[in-house]
């Protein structure tokens, strides 16, 4: 590849990315480099004219851009993933603020140092065979700069170290963030950043959790399906790609014993980038309490219960062997699903509403639906519901006592066509908001006319109905789901209250 050197920095032009090479012991601002480069590079046969670019007081990296060190490798005698990594010491700050990155960015198995920690560890690494590597305790902190940085496709910071402080305040992530199994030694700020996707911080450390930053992160646009995608990214995994490409070599791909173990390994890296993706929100969330910022932690304990629901619905070895856990994982399957669409986990307040009004309006239905009929069915109408109430009243133990089967088949009916309405509604967000509109309506109506139309069990526990009676059984279902509703209401009130529990 060409290359083409800029103060401190090499670039590199390989033929599908930009390779910056960072020079040891060298501090510099990105933004001031690239206005050397820029500057230098006005002729559009120029391959760096092409790949950055300026616009006002942004820089435009056009090309993915991989970051490497000038080679200084660790020492580390284990084979171990931290004996990979190549140590960068840098002067007092590197800086890539202002920037917006339109192609890849990695940053792998780096280690971030301060220049004075240099010659302090290699004199100390004699003394020190388990660590010959800890810059911890530099006396010159190295600060690492990314404020106001966009980042459009993904970027990798995987398995790096940072040994100074770290600042993403007023980042945008569109695509894929990786940090996992990296280590942050010192402070870390993504005040205000913005993740367009989910991130991932599985296995992070950070050292001093009283000096993490997450505070205002914005998170509102990953969702349940942001959290599935981001369990799909599976598929560029390097060790998924080499074992399916072994099995690509030791079986035909038409064949079924390579259609079955394809589908296994891509069974068992889904569960664990499920399980990456939970880590990786409790790892924020357990950072964001640490420092009493209990609502923010709700949000990323939401998505943590996203990641689990996904988890169960994955097949796995154990399931099939214990029918007993298999059963228990659909219950919490059903209760992860149903508390995520009628209040996302207890963080959406007028969702919550929204399911409990949608009860009481199914409920307001259907009651009018059975005395409205059974009315008709009498040969008697009229437009004032409290004698159409009164009529039913009377004669709905005659009938109950003469056509015992017809009142089971009814009961029945009307139980299936509480349940399924209340799950389209549920599922279904064209209904879910009609319901919502309707059952505004009809709550108001059943409140003018009696509060007490409201609290149906007042009625079926004081015997002033029969069992088999319609408006029992449209109670009783109404009863239950409105009791979950109500729970649900109260304890996201509370969690999204300023107010101590």
């Amino acid at each position: 590849p060409k290359q083409q050197i800029y103060e401190n920095l090499h670039f590199d032009f390989a033929k599908d990315k930009l390779i910056l090479t960072i020079k040891q012991g060298k501090s510099f601002v990105f933004e001031n480099v690239l206005d050397s480069a820029c500057e230098k590079c006005k002729n559009p046969q120029d391959e760096l004219y092409n790949a950055i670019q300026k616009q006002n007081d942004k820089y435009f990296i056009n090309k993915p851009l991989q970051i490497c060190a000038d080679i200084e490798s660790n020492k580390c005698d284990e084979k171990s993933k931290e004996s990979k990594r190549k140590i960068i010491y840098i002067q007092d700050e590197l800086s890539f603020k202002n920037c917006v990155f339109n192609g890849e960015v990695r940053f792998e198995y780096i280690c971030f140092a301060p220049l004075s920690s240099k010659a302090h560890n290699d004199s100390e690494a004699k003394h020190n065979e388990k660590n010959p590597n800890d810059f911890r305790q530099s006396t010159q902190p190295l600060r690492l700069d990314f404020q106001h940085c966009e980042f459009h496709k993904r970027v990798y910071f995987t398995n790096c170290e940072f040994n100074g402080n770290v600042f993403f305040n007023h980042a945008v992530f569109e695509r894929y963030a990786d940090f996992h199994e990296s280590i942050f030694n010192g402070v870390v700020s993504f005040y205000n950043a913005e993740f367009k996707y989910a991130p991932n911080f599985s296995t992070c450390v950070f050292q001093n959790l009283q000096a993490t930053n997450f505070i205002n992160v914005k998170i509102d646009d990953i969702d349940f399906d942001k959290v599935k995608q981001f369990i799909k990214e599976y598929r560029i995994d390097g060790t998924y790609q080499n074992k399916l490409n072994s099995l690509k070599q030791q079986y035909s791909q038409g064949t079924n014993e390579y259609k079955t173990q394809k589908q296994t390994l891509d069974n068992n890296h889904k569960i664990r980038y499920a399980s990456n993706a939970r880590d990786s929100f409790r790892t924020i969330k357990n950072v964001l309490i640490t420092n009493n910022n209990l609502l923010d932690a709700c949000a990323w304990h939401k998505l943590e219960l996203y990641a689990k629901e996904i988890e169960l619905r994955l097949p796995t070895p154990e399931s099939k062997k214990n029918p007993s856990n298999e059963r228990k994982k659909c219950i919490e399957k059903i209760q992860l699903c149903f508390y995520r669409h009628t209040s996302a986990h207890h963080t959406d307040l007028l969702e919550s509403i929204k399911s409990l009004l949608i009860v009481i309006g199914i409920f307001g239905v259907l009651s009018c639906a059975v005395i409205v009929g059974f009315s008709l069915y009498c040969g008697f109408w009229d437009y004032n519901p409290h004698i159409l109430t009164k009529c039913y009243d009377k004669y709905i133990k005659c009938f109950l006592a003469n056509h015992y089967c017809w009142a089971t088949i009814i009961n029945l009916a009307l139980f299936g066509a509480f349940i399924v309405i209340f799950i389209a509604t549920i599922l279904c967000q064209n209904v879910r908001k009609l319901a919502f509109y309707l059952s505004c309506v009809i709550t108001l109506a059943l409140f003018i006319a009696s509060p007490k139309y409201l609290i149906p069990p007042i009625e079926i526990f004081t015997d002033k109905r029969m069992l088999l009676d319609p408006l029992s059984v449209a109670g009783g279902v109404y009863s239950i789901l409105f009791g979950f509703m109500l729970y649900s209401f109260i304890k996201t009130a509370r969690k999204n209250s300023i107010i101590p529990s």
